[in-house]
């Protein structure tokens, strides 16, 4: 899979999971380890910060929502 389908495939994830450990998880890792929970302005911080994080982080995350 290449990276902006690993992105692509996180973010709708995300969006259809927001409640998910997985989710939660991923967002925590990326943006904040406090957060409780994922909104919609989480979803939009959490592709800017893909748009920039290293390949290999974007293929963890991917592992952790499959």
């Amino acid at each position: 899979m290449d990276r902006e389908e690993g992105i692509a495939q996180i973010l709708r994830f995300i969006q259809e999971h927001p409640e998910s450990y997985a989710s939660l998880a991923v967002c925590r890792r990326a943006l904040d380890g406090g957060l409780e929970r994922v909104t919609g302005a989480t979803v939009t911080q959490l592709e800017k910060y893909l748009r920039g994080a290293p390949d290999d982080e974007v293929e963890a995350y991917c592992s952790i929502i499959m």
